[in-house]
């Protein structure tokens, strides 16, 4: 059912998120006071000098602000420096369809599943297109519950990935854009104890918290970020960044959070949204 990215089942896996860069067709574009397009290569080039053998690329959502073919090829090429499988989801910004078309590279997948060593990395679309919320219909509940299933009879842990965050956050406005059937999506998790974590983008901010000994984790934007409290739209001055996770073979999550420094960006903290 998975796609086998690597099977040595008692290797450590190094795992890097990227997560919403809302690039433009055009990489000159500047959003919110920012050239996107050069924020992702920061970043990138972040990863490059900290991480050494990348075994797998997760990048959890609104890759694209425009939604055009040209910006996810904008995409693909921030990202080749890094010489690693990826897997793609949707956010709320993307068009799923438009994300496959760019998709040229054997090292790029918009799957449901791959396996890596004795992990299985469950990428969930909670896309509603035309809405900023998000939602996982039933078929992708039914979906998850068989590769789930699947992962149990092989004996692998999972981490289950999604854009819409499935925590409340602080902010008030932000949870409003949350993933709306979190119960559902929890009630299907709760069934199995194999799983380790689940991890998302969309919020832009550092987050992590845990249930039912479950790993919960978000990663900042590539481009801005949102300020973690404030109840109204707000632009914090944080820095643009990634998280980098390792696997143990034994089910432990190690993880952590690094951030483009040294660098001084031009933000628009007057945004009112975006």
């Amino acid at each position: 059912m998975a796609e086998i990215l690597a099977d040595n089942k008692n290797q450590n896996y190094r795992i890097v998120q990227i997560t919403d860069s809302h690039l433009f067709a055009d990489r000159k574009t500047i959003f919110d006071g920012l050239n996107t397009f050069d924020t992702l290569c920061d970043v990138v080039n972040l990863v490059i000098k900290q991480q050494k053998n990348i075994d797998l690329v997760l990048c959890t959502g609104d890759l694209a602000q425009d939604t055009s073919i040209q910006a996810y090829y904008n995409f693909v090429d921030a990202l080749a420096p890094l010489s690693a499988p990826q897997l793609w989801i949707p956010g709320n910004h993307d068009i799923r369809s438009r994300m496959q078309q760019s998709l040229e590279q054997n090292c790029i997948h918009l799957k449901r599943s791959a396996q890596l060593g004795n992990w299985r990395i469950i990428m969930l679309n909670s896309n509603v297109e035309g809405h900023v919320y998000g939602l996982l219909d039933q078929k992708e509940l039914a979906d998850l519950d068989l590769e789930l299933a699947d992962s149990e009879r092989n004996g692998s842990h999972v981490l289950v990935c999604v854009h819409h965050n499935c925590l409340p956050v602080q902010a008030a406005w932000l949870q409003q854009h949350c993933l709306k059937n979190a119960d559902e999506l929890f009630s299907v998790l709760d069934q199995y104890s194999h799983v380790r974590g689940i991890l998302y983008g969309h919020i832009h901010q550092e987050f992590e918290s845990s249930r039912n000994d479950v790993k919960i984790m978000a990663a900042p934007s590539t481009c801005i970020q949102f300020h973690p409290t404030n109840d109204n739209f707000t632009i914090d001055n944080a820095q643009p960044g990634y998280r980098w996770l390792n696997l143990g073979a034994d089910g432990t999550i190690e993880s952590g959070v690094e951030r483009v420094s040294g660098k001084s960006y031009n933000i628009d903290f007057r945004s009112t949204g975006c």
